[in-house]
């Protein structure tokens, strides 16, 4: 709980000095996400239990002091025969017994258990919080994937707006040029099957932007039609080092974290089931008051008050050899959850080298991209200019067009991925919580 709330009040403060309030900022999404998100709710809810349990009551070391009272009234009809012939009937004869007293019973020594239990109940908190970590961490992924995925949307919707701007000029123009007596039919059919099909990609790609808002919608929790609009820029961390990666993931990682706990569980597990070796001392003590009126009997009236005090010791000598039969079983499960541990960080290693290598390779390929565009770019205003001299037809100039297109297109999906998996190298490195806010 505590995570969270760290982590949307430095994002709020941040937000509170943002401008452009119609964009809605990553930072400003991430607070919804952290503030409506029922998973993270739940989680939180676990960890605020976990909380609450451990205290030293629930682990035993306490005493227990309980009070009580009662009140009897009893009426009977009596017969009764003495040893010296003596006969006596008392009818509706009347018992009235009063009993009170306050007790304490306070266990000394149970063979430490109460210790183990005060650790499991820390154990049990702090799995808890990591694992309230973990739900922040693949909330925070979630939407900033989304988030950044709906600006790539967005820049490839702006291309198929400026392809549909492009085609219709060209049908206009070729219009013009057919009702001069210049142009030829097949070129203005040829402009028109090209603005159709600009269209049609269009209208798909406005669709594809409009799921994508509702994804990220969903994950803010709210009215899935809220429009939405990103910054449009996407900016990648290149100086990630798989080394720096590789210690955080060791250090923080949720996953391993709570592998290890498992691992200090089940230990703590084994000394439990160790400490029923032992003996267990118990102190008692009570003060007590009775009192017995009675119409029949040896005393028609009885009263006690007063103090007692005593010690109890209890051990077990033999329980049908169950202890060691549950200390075998603990011991497997110690060996398990060792062995499990080794499984996890195995394969948290090898998803970071396998992300990490993609990381690189889209980050050569951005590179790549961003200067074949530039080559693209260039063609295409050449070809532009031919085209109005007449130096081009309109098919070249169509597939000059095309070339551009794809290569803005491969830039977005590679710029993409590279971000895609910066978030997921930080997302196993347990930083994505840590970093929403850009550092200045």
């Amino acid at each position: 709980m505590k995570l969270r709330l760290t982590i949307i009040t430095f994002i709020l403060v941040q937000g509170m000095l943002a401008s452009a309030q119609d964009t809605l900022k990553l930072q400003e999404a991430i607070v919804l996400a952290l503030q409506n998100n029922y998973s993270i709710s739940l989680a939180e809810n676990t960890a605020r239990i976990s909380d609450i349990n451990n205290s030293e009551g629930n682990a035993g070391m306490l005493p227990k002091l309980d009070l009580s009272g009662t009140r009897s009234l009893a009426i009977n009809n009596s017969h009764a025969e003495y040893f010296d012939g003596r006969i006596r009937d008392v009818p509706n004869a009347k018992t009235n017994n009063q009993n009170a007293g306050i007790q304490l019973s306070w266990t000394i020594f149970d063979g430490l258990n109460m210790f183990i239990q005060r650790d499991k109940l820390n154990e049990l908190q702090q799995l808890s919080n990591t694992q309230l970590r973990g739900v922040v961490e693949n909330t925070v992924s979630q939407v900033s994937r989304v988030y950044f995925d709906i600006a790539v949307q967005q820049k490839i919707l702006d291309l198929y707006h400026e392809a549909l701007n492009i085609s219709t000029q060209r049908k206009q123009f070729a219009k013009v040029r057919l009702d001069l007596g210049s142009g030829s039919e097949l070129t203005f059919l040829q402009a028109t099957v090209d603005m159709n099909a600009d269209s049609a990609n269009y209208m798909k790609q406005q669709s594809v932007l409009y799921n994508t808002i509702s994804d990220l919608n969903l994950l803010l929790c709210r009215d899935l039609n809220t429009k939405v609009l990103v910054e449009k820029n996407i900016p990648v961390n290149e100086a990630l080092i798989y080394e720096e990666l590789w210690t955080k993931v060791q250090e923080q990682s949720p996953e391993l974290m709570e592998a290890r706990s498992a691992i200090n569980m089940a230990n703590l597990t084994i000394r439990e089931i160790k400490s029923v070796r032992l003996p267990r001392l118990t102190l008692n003590s009570a003060y007590s008051y009775s009192k017995s009126l009675s119409d029949v009997g040896t005393f028609t009236s009885n009263r006690n008050i007063g103090f007692s005090a005593g010690v109890t010791l209890n051990y077990n000598l033999f329980n049908g050899f169950t202890n060691n039969q549950k200390l075998k079983v603990a011991q497997i499960r110690e060996e398990s959850a060792i062995q499990d541990a080794e499984l996890q960080k195995l394969n948290i290693e090898a998803s970071l080298q396998q992300v990490y290598n993609d990381f690189q390779t889209n980050l050569k390929l951005v590179r790549f991209e961003k200067e074949n565009m530039q080559f693209a770019r260039l063609n295409w205003d050449i070809s532009q200019q031919k085209y109005k001299l007449g130096a081009m037809n309109d098919i070249e100039l169509r597939e000059t067009q095309q070339k551009l297109m794809d290569a803005e297109n491969r830039l977005l999906q590679s710029l993409f991925r590279c971000k895609s998996a910066e978030i997921e190298l930080l997302r196993i490195s347990g930083q994505l919580s840590d970093s929403v806010v850009p550092q200045k």
